[in-house]
């Protein structure tokens, strides 16, 4: 049966196990050149993930129902744009769980502008944890059954890479201390952020694509640094604490070169 419900600044629309979500761009999401910014595409992402896994029984919600003090954590995020939407322009997320394997489980993505034209994709990885004792749990069967055979990968079967912040980087870290305000529904440090903080040594917050690995997790009051190394093909990033035990790391690529005229 087709369902839609009223969401932030539009509907969702489900039909199966594949959902579409409709997002107003406001302006507090955009920078200064009036154009959404990486972080913002990822919250949508993030709230567009949470809505389906509740529509389809295995959100964070359902599991406080059973009684079961559990959680998802994203620990791996590819995102890919073709062209970032900007102020007031109304955008829509699709996403679908996509299996996985042992311990971890893939969501896909496509943004689509108002037309319907895809402007992006994305495919994620999660786990769940104990919320207690933020350990890795095992991950109930019915999720991986609701993956359908028929929806394609949006960024092929395996999107993921394996790389590592060069050793040779150079750089004066900038530092962080991560507030009460940082904090999500599992009591650390929202994914989100680690992106913001990623981008702010950078000239621009529209690369073309990223890809993120989250390895450990970040409370308030904790301090962290940031550290970004510029290589020609690729920019790396890396969120870690003083001692040096990473947070999390990624790459990204190129600035787009055909973000609208009006706003550059």
């Amino acid at each position: 049966m087709l369902q839609i419900s009223r969401i932030s600044g539009g509907f969702g629309i489900m039909y199966a196990m594949k959902a579409k979500y409709g997002f107003k761009v406001r302006t507090y999401e955009c920078g200064p050149d009036g154009v959404a910014t990486l972080p913002t595409i990822c919250n949508f992402l993030q709230e567009a993930a949470s809505m389906n896994a509740e529509a389809l029984g295995f959100s964070k919600t359902d599991f406080d129902s059973a009684g079961e003090n559990i959680s998802w954590v994203l620990t791996r995020l590819v995102v890919r744009m073709d062209s970032y939407p900007k102020w007031e322009d109304e955008i829509s997320v699709v996403t679908f769980p996509r299996g996985g394997r042992k311990i971890v489980a893939w969501r896909d993505f496509e943004i689509l502008d108002s037309s319907g034209a895809r402007i992006g994709a994305a495919s994620s990885e999660w786990m769940l944890i104990d919320l207690a004792t933020r350990r890795i749990v095992a991950i109930p069967e019915s999720v991986f059954a609701a993956a359908d055979p028929a929806d394609a990968p949006v960024l092929g079967e395996m999107p993921f890479t394996k790389f590592k912040f060069p050793t040779s980087a150079d750089d004066q870290p900038l530092a962080f201390r991560a507030q009460k305000s940082h904090i999500d529904l599992n009591g650390h440090v929202n994914n989100v952020h680690y992106i913001e903080w990623m981008l702010e040594p950078c000239a621009d917050a529209h690369p073309q694509e990223m890809e993120v690995v989250f390895r450990s997790e970040t409370f308030a009051g904790d301090d962290v640094l940031v550290s970004c190394a510029a290589e020609p093909e690729r920019t790396y990033h890396r969120v870690h604490s003083p001692s040096g035990h990473d947070h999390a790391i990624a790459w990204s690529c190129r600035i787009l070169p055909h973000l609208p005229t009006e706003m550059v």
